[in-house]
């Protein structure tokens, strides 16, 4: 099929572009997407994004869904899941809690699970991510990675323009685009970028940056 690149908003976008069977690339510079890159610049085997509890996006979310996938991979690699979680600082109750529709099916499928701050670059810092797999659980990011996968995407990633530990932020762009065209190539679909939040210059900025990349880097050639 021909493919057709576009740039779309928040989590109402996604669901829309996952109703029509595209590939998502959620962009969530200040948390959930730059977490997911620390994470997989650091040897982690499987990323994905969970709306936290209480979340009430005007699109549906099921937080199941990405849990039952970090689970899935889990076995699939003989390892745990670390889970990311706002807020940043507060309790660890509180994060226990926005966390616990994802914690409650990986604990049900059998697979340990650390919860940690979501605290994107710096998560590296704060747990060991090499060979394990990481669910980021955030308003934004998270809420749209889950609305894209809940309304029918057939695959989900995330990207930024972020620095994260030994890598620039130009490359971190290219990486996240790299990653976004191959799923759309697997998939033989659509790719829609979707900037987490409307609302963020950081995240819409971003998005168009890897839409740019995309082009210039020959995806929409036929």
């Amino acid at each position: 099929m021909a493919r057709t690149l576009e740039v779309t908003f928040d989590a109402s976008g996604a669901a829309e572009a996952g109703r029509r069977g595209r590939v998502v690339c959620v962009v969530d510079v200040v948390d959930s997407a730059t977490s997911a890159e620390a994470a997989l610049a650091h040897g982690a085997v499987a990323v994905f994004g969970a709306a936290p509890a209480g979340a009430m996006p005007p699109v549906p979310v099921e937080p199941e869904g990405p849990a039952k996938r970090a689970a899935e991979a889990a076995r699939e690699h003989g390892t745990d899941v670390v889970v990311a979680a706002e807020p940043r600082v507060g309790p660890d109750q509180e994060r226990l809690a926005r966390a616990q529709p994802v914690t409650d099916v990986l604990a049900a499928a059998g697979v340990a699970v650390q919860v940690v701050p979501n605290q994107g670059a710096e998560l590296p810092s704060l747990v060991e991510l090499r060979g394990r797999v990481l669910v980021v659980v955030s308003t934004t990011g998270g809420t749209a990675f889950d609305a894209a996968l809940a309304a029918g995407a057939p695959a989900v990633c995330f990207a930024t323009t972020a620095r994260v530990e030994g890598r620039t932020g130009w490359q971190v762009a290219d990486l996240g685009a790299e990653r976004a065209a191959a799923l759309a190539e697997e998939q033989d679909a659509g790719l829609s970028i979707v900037a987490a939040s409307a609302n963020s210059a950081d995240d819409c900025l971003a998005a168009w940056e890897i839409a740019t990349r995309l082009i210039r880097g020959g995806f929409l050639r036929p």
